[in-house]
């Protein structure tokens, strides 16, 4: 009995010491590289990760795009391209000289809404960054609380989390660069992205609010809006899309949903 007790509080000192590894940098755009190779001094180069594309670099031309890779994998990278038909067994390092700033925004229903600052290296819960706001207003639905996080499909696209049991302690989120957190409020909806003037709007007490009703009084679509995929997102259920220029001239079939309490319209940006 004594054996098994050891054995089962050694499995649990494991496991939280594998909670606790730190997890490898990946890289972002806009983080400054230095790269360099033993004994070629001439092949040192620092420069800024570019949104999207390759990088310049000596002999090879350009260099495929380190975004979401490690320092480790980059340089072995590099290390292989060079050692086909340019140095032979290139020893290369590749370090981060400074980092892109990240930034995650906090909406709705706190003392200070607005960007929390993300380090790269000390990693930030949503309710650290929820703390780095001033907390929660008395009045926030904390049950319905949920983050909106980029995705890799594009503009379009928003993987929809929801905090309810963050919001309790009962779960960690940490958060990414371009994540938004709303908190929302007993009787506001939020309209985000892009529209003139992105933010709460109070329900209305004796009319409904529709998804078209709530941009125009957000100022209406921003330049680059697109406006056939307005996005109503709602706690528990998947994002519906809402065709907004349909609904307004009246075609057959076109939707346009009543907002409740809790409810973001989020308007993605258009690529062309």
């Amino acid at each position: 009995m004594m054996r098994l007790s050891v054995l089962l509080t050694l499995s649990l000192a494991l496991i939280a010491a594998a909670d606790d590894v730190v997890q490898p940098y990946r890289l972002m755009a806009g983080d400054l590289l230095r790269i360099e190779v033993f004994g070629f001094p001439e092949m040192r180069v620092e420069g800024r990760i570019p949104e999207a594309g390759t990088m310049p670099y000596p002999l090879l031309g350009t260099l495929p795009s380190p975004v979401g890779q490690t320092s480790g994998e980059v340089s072995t990278q590099v290390a292989r391209l060079l050692a086909d038909g340019y140095i032979r067994d290139p020893k290369v390092t590749v370090s981060v000289v400074d980092y892109a700033q990240r930034s995650a925004y906090v909406l709705g229903a706190v003392n200070r809404p607005g960007p929390v600052r993300l380090d790269p290296l000390r990693p930030m819960d949503a309710l650290q960054a929820i703390g780095e706001c001033g907390g929660f207003l008395d009045d926030a639905d904390r049950d319905a609380m949920q983050l909106l996080r980029p995705d890799a499909g594009g503009p379009d696209h928003r993987q929809v989390l929801p905090l309810g049991a963050a919001a309790k302690g009962q779960a960690v989120v940490g958060l990414m660069h371009g994540d938004v957190i709303l908190v929302p409020r007993s009787d506001r909806v939020y309209v985000l992205g892009q529209v003139e003037k992105p933010g709460a709007l109070a329900l209305p007490a004796r009319e409904t609010l529709t998804v078209s009703k709530a941009v125009s009084l957000a100022g209406g679509f921003g330049r680059f809006a697109r406006e056939g995929k307005v996005q109503l997102v709602r706690p528990g259920a998947p994002p519906i899309v809402v065709d907004v220029p349909a609904v307004l001239e009246g075609r057959k079939g076109a939707e346009d949903p009543t907002l409740r309490a809790g409810d973001t319209v989020f308007v993605p940006e258009s690529r062309f």
